[in-house]
């Protein structure tokens, strides 16, 4: 398993590497970056010509600077856009998707890519076209999304072969081959890389015949092919980089030599080959060549025995930053185990654990696979070096200290997880506890509120219909008593009073009853009672936002009460001018605020009082969330409801 891993290692790297082809960073065209630039100072340009340098230069920054290649398309697309040049446009469009695709911004690359097909297909530019679906692929490639990625490569490849494109093909062609080489469907691999070497060789394109020589090395090693094979791919596309000068690409084709012969087990000539390869990685100075190479070295080192060796370069390739974790992984496996070899139990034991570390971090399967892997290479390694000389004897006590650690870890690692699940267990059956302690005291609060809802109004109903028609009767009949009587003028006033002051009763009497059972919130809802409370309170205001649609009766009581509740709050105490309320009401929550700009207090010296109690149990008895601000500015209390499906709909 862990040389199949390294094995793909080279593939994918020059993978990468192909990508970049013609996207010199300092070349473009035979003139410099630099030169480009100060040619835009120039005032005597026409619009076509800084179109142009604007389109050179976002081209030539887009493996650089993605942010200076961004900048540089958008200037040119202003321009483009400004002239009518819809050639230009898509072309500038299409550089500034792929510049955010070599940034990793993938969904805005993807827009920018559509506005660039748009014009396209318009133009019916074929080469554009063809290169925008490949464009397309390239990111759904980079996501794993490989499916999608291969409908886009064949639809680029359709349109080339409408025009017989056989260049534009053969990197088409690499292209569908790596996806499936990276599912690891070599025989379509194999079929497709075969299709793109006789069509780079027709179209002369070098460097996609070498970046197809390295894919079909790794390949035939993996269709058990005899290893001249291989190797001679290998071979083929050194020779290939060496004559077209390509050093970088040149280093990953050795290197690839390096590693098949490291596979099939000759060191002797797997050694020589990877430090030409360490030695010309350090001269081109790409960390991305450098590391590889001493992971490649390093392994060799190691499988001859050569454990000092193996640990100072692979101590070296873990000094490279890299991101690539199959790196990380073989540089761990190797320090553990040659640490392990040379005696070092406490290196072993740091390293191990870096290792797992890594290894969680990405894939816990694949972790556990090469985990399996080790633990049979242990095994049949033990049994040789039973029946070996003095020197194996030694290996092996090594071994066995190293597998009395290993135990001693999953020991301490079953322990560690029974105590979690011990663990867990007594804090589940707490959350159960507090669950039904919770739903216990809900239940307490609901059975009150609906008794204090009845309550209210039964008491709302005997007000108005007894002692409020009481009073209307005595109003009736109190003129009828006053009759023919000559009453003194001082009596006529009192008697006047008298009649004012039973109105007045019978007026309060009537809020009273209203604000303890408003008839509009039971017939019309929240927003219209509301409206009709903070209407009669001269310091408040009500706004109210979303749906009217109607909720359960006990709810739509329990948010009137608290804001009933609130105002009157702010009323006695905040000593304010003004109180906002506001309710916003949509399909899945409910939420009101009651806010003034009173004097306020400190929540956390100041203790809450009754009404506010009462406000946090009926809010809970709902599953809601309450939330208190307050400062020398002012009050807010916010109170948010969640809406199950049920009460949306009733």
């Amino acid at each position: 398993m862990k040389r199949h891993i390294k094995s793909k290692i080279v593939w994918l790297r020059l993978l990468m590497c192909i990508s970049t082809i013609c996207n010199s960073p300092f070349l473009l065209c035979g003139q410099s970056v630099d030169s480009l630039e100060q040619l835009l100072a120039e005032k005597s340009l026409t619009d076509a010509a800084r179109i142009q340098l604007y389109y050179d230069l976002s081209w030539a920054y887009k493996n650089i600077d993605v942010n200076r290649s961004i900048d540089f398309g958008k200037k040119g697309l202003v321009l483009a856009q400004k002239t009518g040049d819809s050639k230009k446009e898509a072309s500038l469009y299409f550089n500034i998707g792929t510049a955010y695709y070599a940034g990793g911004t993938y969904d805005t690359a993807m827009i920018y890519l559509e506005k660039a097909r748009t014009l396209a297909d318009k133009l019916q530019n074929y080469r554009q076209q063809s290169s925008i679906y490949n464009a397309y692929a390239n990111i759904y490639n980079v996501q794993s999304l490989y499916e999608m990625a291969l409908e886009n490569y064949f639809a680029a490849v359709r349109i080339l072969e409408d025009h017989n494109d056989t260049q534009g093909q053969a990197v088409l062609y690499y292209n569908i081959g790596n996806i499936y080489q990276r599912m690891e469907n070599f025989e379509q691999a194999f079929k497709y890389f075969r299709i793109t070497e006789e069509l780079a060789t027709d179209a002369g394109s070098q460097e996609v015949l070498a970046g197809v020589y390295v894919s079909l090395s790794n390949i035939t090693f993996h269709q058990g092919k005899p290893s001249a094979v291989s190797v001679d791919y290998a071979h083929k596309a050194a020779e290939i980089s060496r004559k077209a000068g390509d050093k970088y690409r040149e280093n990953f084709a050795i290197q690839a030599l390096a590693q098949l012969y490291s596979l099939h087990d000759d060191y002797v000539t797997a050694e020589p080959i990877a430090r030409q390869a360490l030695a010309m990685a350090k001269e081109l100075g790409f960390p991305s060549l450098i590391t590889p190479a001493l992971v490649i070295l390093a392994d060799i080192y190691f499988q001859q025995g050569q454990y000092a060796q193996s640990v100072v370069l692979a101590g070296e390739a873990l000094a490279i930053d890299s991101t690539d974790y199959n790196h990380t992984k073989d540089i761990y496996t190797n320090l553990a185990v040659a640490n392990a070899y040379l005696g070092h139990p406490e290196l072993t034991h740091k390293y191990m654990d870096s290792y797992r570390t890594a290894s969680d971090r990405y894939a816990n399967e694949s972790y556990q696979k090469t985990l399996s892997g080790m633990e049979i290479k242990y095994e049949t390694e033990k049994k040789e070096l039973q029946i070996a000389s003095l020197e194996q004897e030694r290996k092996l006590s090594i071994w066995l200290g190293v597998a009395c650690v290993a135990i001693l870890l999953i020991a301490l690692a079953l322990a560690f997880i029974r105590y979690r699940l011990a663990v867990n267990r007594r804090k589940l059956a707490e959350e159960e506890t507090r669950r039904l302690e919770q739903e216990k005291q809900l239940v307490a609060v609901q059975a009150t509120l609906d008794g204090e809802a009845a309550e209210r109004t039964r008491l709302a109903k005997d007000l108005h219909d007894g002692l409020g028609s009481m009073l209307s009767a005595v109003k009736i009949n109190l003129p009828q008593v006053k009759g023919d009587a000559v009453l003194e003028a001082v009596d006529v006033s009192r008697f006047q009073t008298a009649l004012g002051m039973l109105d007045d009763s019978i007026r309060e009497l009537r809020r009273v009853a209203h604000h303890m059972m408003p008839e509009s919130l039971l017939r019309y809802g929240l927003k219209i009672s509301l409206s009709d409370f903070c209407d009669a309170i001269a310091i408040a205001q009500f706004h109210y936002f979303g749906s009217e649609a109607r909720l359960p009766e006990k709810l739509e009581i329990m948010v009137y009460r608290c804001i009933h509740e609130l105002v009157n709050n702010a009323l006695k105490h905040a000593a304010g001018t003004q109180i906002n309320v506001q309710l916003v009401q949509e399909s899945e929550r409910v939420s009101f605020t009651v806010q003034d700009d009173g004097k306020g207090f400190d929540a956390h010296t100041v203790s809450e009082g009754m009404g506010l109690r009462n406000i946090r149990q009926r809010v809970a008895a709902f599953q809601g969330k309450m939330a208190v601000y307050s400062s020398e500015q002012g009050t807010e209390i916010h109170v948010e409801l969640e809406l199950t499906n049920k009460d949306s709909n009733d």
